[in-house]
């Protein structure tokens, strides 16, 4: 007997995994099912929109869709051209579900975005093309977002998004908290659109100080300030000609430099300190931070103008406390990375595996990898609680010597509800699966571990 020929499939995760997006809609026109690829093709949550009429998307989008509404509401078969904006088109296929001309079962939507197929069907017709992504077998420690994008389907949304801001050369700006993961996000946006030769330059801005920050992103000419080379130097943003420049924490950029950066970005062209020509450079943008860029535009410590060049696609990094989901996956990574030094394999006790997945992770993945790295030290081949550091006991020990029969029923109620669907997601390894064995849609575990409550 073949025991994989006899395990279901589950059919959503089979559908979040198609590289077009799929709506599924009953016969009176209502969502039954949108995939990961849908929800981003259009920049919408499509949890929310379970059961609500297809014409809805429309107002939950920005996208001009009135003619695929129009479509969708006749009934027929048909296929049209999207125009989603300079360059990208998004082909349409509506069919209906149905035996017959008469009998009319539902409607299937299908969004193809046609500058993916595109950039696929040349790559993949190159025999000289590299791979655009190495799995975590080809890499020593590159984390696998390939397969991390099919747990999470936040993860997911924010690299498809990102994939096609990569191939319109559109910029990137990537937010959210330190240690949740930019970095490795823009690395492979890089390696999405690029070949192994092509440049990724990783600028800490932080890390420059304001004296050197000219000198440093522009280069400079020989003789052109006292320490100068000879032979003069080229500059971050040359380096990075004919790939990508990724500018991290953007935000502590000088001031007096903004300016400098802006007419970078507008003419493409980069003058060196004591220099007077201009020197031509194509290069990607993604940028990168941890601050609120638009509070800092709105206090004057940041430039308006360039936070907009910069600010293209803005897009929102999930902490690890917002992806639960991901922490096994993570923590199985990060062993596997730390037992390529030891010579006895690092395995975590269930005990330990259950106190991290309710730790809150405030230094994010940095942090859980700093957390593995210190269990690989002090644990011999099992890594138990007793391993684990202070800060995540202590905080699991506060956490449980609450009360948690005090507050008001709501709250109770609710605080438990939370506590049983993270306990399921850390038991079967992602919220999809935990939804089934509780016997609710991924919706509501969705809205109920982002803090939400669900449709009464």
């Amino acid at each position: 007997m073949n025991v994989a020929a006899s395990m279901p499939i589950n059919l959503e995760e089979a559908f979040d995994a198609l590289p077009d997006g799929i709506a599924v809609l009953d016969q009176g026109g209502d969502v039954v099912y949108l995939n990961a690829q849908f929800s981003a093709l259009l920049n919408v949550d499509g949890t929310t929109l379970k059961n609500q009429h297809f014409s809805r998307i429309a107002r939950k989008t920005a996208i001009n869709i009135e003619d695929l509404v129009a479509r969708v509401s006749a009934g027929r078969k048909a296929e049209l051209l999207l125009n989603f904006g300079e360059s990208r088109f998004i082909l349409a296929s509506i069919r209906r579900i149905g035996q017959d001309s008469i009998h009319n079962n539902g409607t299937i939507v299908v969004l193809r975005d046609l500058s993916v197929i595109d950039h696929e069907r040349k790559r993949v017709g190159d025999p000289n093309s590299k791979p655009a992504f190495k799995f975590l077998s080809q890499q020593k420690v590159r984390p696998d977002l390939v397969h991390q994008r099919r747990i999470s389907p936040q993860l997911n949304q924010l690299l498809t998004l990102g994939e096609r801001a990569m191939i319109q050369n559109a910029r990137v700006l990537l937010l959210g908290e330190s240690g949740a993961g930019k970095t490795e996000i823009a690395r492979y946006l890089h390696t999405y659109i690029s070949d192994e030769a092509a440049p990724f330059v990783h600028v800490n801005c932080g890390a420059i100080p304001d004296s050197l920050f000219e000198s440093e992103m522009f280069g400079y000419e020989r003789g052109s300030f006292t320490g100068a080379l000879q032979s003069g130097k080229k500059g971050l943003i040359e380096a990075a000609d004919g790939g990508t420049l990724f500018l991290d924490e953007v935000g502590e950029i000088p001031l007096v430099m903004q300016a400098k950066l802006l007419k970078f970005l507008e003419s493409g062209t980069v003058q060196r300190v004591g220099g007077a020509t201009d020197h031509s450079v194509k290069v990607r943008i993604i940028t990168a931070t941890n601050r609120d860029l638009f509070s800092m535009v709105s206090e004057g410590g940041f430039r308006r103008d360039l936070f907009y060049r910069l600010a293209v696609v803005p897009l929102h990094v999930p902490s690890l406390r917002e992806s639960k989901e991901m922490i096994n996956e993570l923590l199985d990574y990060f062993v596997a990375v730390v037992n390529k030094g030891r010579d006895e394999p690092l395995s975590i006790s269930s005990e330990c595996r259950m106190r991290l997945m309710e730790y809150s992770f405030p230094g994010n993945i940095r942090e859980l990898q700093n957390i593995v790295q210190q269990l690989s030290v002090m644990a011999g081949p099992v890594a138990e609680l007793k391993h684990l550091p202070d800060f995540v006991l202590k905080e699991a020990s506060a956490t449980q010597g609450t009360d948690p029969m005090v507050g008001d029923l709501k709250s109770i109620v609710s605080s438990y509800e939370l506590k049983v669907i993270q306990d399921a997601i850390a038991r079967f390894g992602s919220k999809r699966k935990a939804a089934k064995a509780l016997g609710v849609d991924i919706g509501t575990i969705v809205r109920k571990t982002q803090g939400g409550s669900s449709p009464s």
